[in-house]
């Protein structure tokens, strides 16, 4: 027989197991969404904040119930799994599209990437598994906000074909088929159809009536065209006249406007943030930024970061961090060392904390990478966010919570590990800078509150950092 002890202990962590059980079973949430990264979830919170509810997105899928503080009209998270081989992430959209269903979700959306990259077929597949037949899914793949739109089938970014876009070289997820209906098909078990924009320009009705016709024909995957922002609206629409229990599935717009229409959420007026483009004499504390991509678009916006009077840059080798322990060691105390030396003349106005390969512009190769790390090239890149995101934490904690006005993070893998070492369980998002800049609140660990933007790294302009640092500073001024 067990000591007294133990027998305690046990009935103790039954009631506690009970207590949160219970506690559990009183959250509602009215919309859950599953995205496949974290700048995808945020992305999507954004919109939805700009309506004037509150979307918090939770970083851990699997301890999403857990997580969870207490009633979320809107509730956000992120899978992780775009790099992932499709049962993979198939297995995780199921796993945490049930974690929503247990805390009341009644609608839901799958978040994709503006290009598409990653397993779509079978992250969708996931989510209509866990739900059941009585689903349908209808994609629609526009951004008009960020002149992502969808033709004939066809993607443009920017104007420009998918295929032709620097997508088709992403190292992790590239993407070369422009044409969606024929790269959709080779992802899904389930047959997909295809509603041109011939059919949306003509209304809502006309969309409403393809939608029917295709699904008295067996179809429960659609993909749609859209162009304009009115487009996507009159496709939310034609969803809501239909009265289908629907999963939208787009990088956010469509989600936004089913539920707006659908009444699932009710806009209200927000405050206009405003944009800014130069330094104010009362801007206090320190924003940190925290830049790990490798594109030029993330090199042209923190180059013209640094030339903003008060700002300080500290560049951290790729190859040392991949080395073996004694190097990243090293490494880390040599960037400290730097960082130490910046404070000690007075705290600047920004510190920039980014990969040396950013800050030069010159990337370092994979099979560099490879060396280095003694690992395959996904695996070092892994490696490098992981190993970067402990390096973060260090340089955050020697400004403190405190003093530390806001964080600006850019680079997917790079956000989500740096939160992650930060202690932060999430992020309520607030609003956006511009379309996919978004902005928000750490959630949980000693920086809960402390004001963030996060981004992709292909997405703005060479003057989207210095924007996005200046209204992080507005945002300080305003939650102390």
């Amino acid at each position: 027989r067990e000591p007294a002890h133990c027998d305690e202990a046990a009935e103790n962590g039954a009631a506690a197991r009970e207590k949160k059980e219970k506690e559990r079973e009183s959250i509602m949430t009215t919309l859950g969404i599953v995205a496949d990264d974290v700048t995808g979830a945020t992305t999507v919170g954004a919109l939805i904040a700009r309506e004037g509810v509150e979307a918090s997105v939770y970083f851990n899928h699997r301890t999403l119930e857990e997580d969870i503080r207490g009633d979320e009209d809107v509730l956000i998270t992120s899978t992780d799994s775009r790099p992932m081989e499709p049962e993979v992430a198939f297995g995780r959209v199921r796993r945490a599209t049930r974690s929503l269903m247990r805390l009341g979700a009644r609608q839901f959306s799958k978040r994709i990437d503006t290009t598409c990259r990653g397993g779509i077929g079978p992250e969708v597949e996931g989510m209509l598994t866990a739900l059941g037949e009585d689903h349908v899914a209808v994609i629609v793949p526009a951004m008009p906000q960020s002149k992502r739109i969808v033709v004939g089938g066809y993607s443009l970014i920017d104007s420009e074909l998918l295929s032709r876009t620097a997508v088709a070289q992403d190292v992790r997820t590239p993407v070369r088929q422009s044409h969606l209906p024929t790269l959709f098909a080779e992802q899904f078990s389930l047959p997909v159809e295809h509603i041109d924009l011939g059919h949306v320009l003509a209304g809502h009705e006309r969309v409403a009536g393809e939608l029917a016709r295709g699904r008295t024909a067996g179809c429960r995957v659609f993909v749609i065209d859209a162009v304009t922002a009115d487009d996507v609206d009159q496709i939310a629409r034609a969803v809501v006249s239909l009265g289908w229990r629907t999963v939208c599935v787009d990088p956010g717009p469509f989600t936004d406007r089913l539920a707006v229409r659908s009444g699932l959420i009710t806009p209200t007026a927000v405050a206009d943030r405003g944009l800014r483009s130069r330094s104010l004499p009362d801007d206090a504390g320190t924003v940190m930024v925290v830049a790990g991509s490798a594109t030029t678009v993330t090199h042209d916006q923190v180059r013209a970061l640094r030339g903003v009077e008060g700002t300080c840059a500290v560049g951290a080798r790729v190859l040392d961090l991949l080395g073996p322990r004694e190097v990243f060691d090293a490494e880390c105390a040599r960037v400290v060392f730097q960082v130490n030396e910046i404070l000690s003349r007075g705290r600047p106005r920004v510190l920039v904390l980014a990969l040396e390969t950013v800050l030069t512009g010159v990337r370092a190769s994979i099979e560099d990478m490879e060396r280095a790390s003694g690992q395959s090239g996904q695996q070092a890149s892994t490696l490098l966010t992981i190993r970067f995101g402990i390096l973060a934490r260090l340089v955050a904690d020697m400004i403190g919570p405190e003093a530390c006005a806001g964080l600006y993070l850019t680079g997917g893998d790079v956000m989500i590990d740096s939160c992650l070492t930060l202690g932060a369980k999430g992020i309520t998002l607030v609003d956006y800078v511009i379309p996919q800049i978004d902005q928000g609140r750490i959630s949980g660990g000693p920086y809960d509150g402390v004001p963030i933007v996060c981004k992709g790294g292909l997405t703005g302009s060479t003057d989207t950092a210095i924007l996005s640092v200046n209204r992080l500073f507005d945002e300080r001024k305003i939650t102390q």
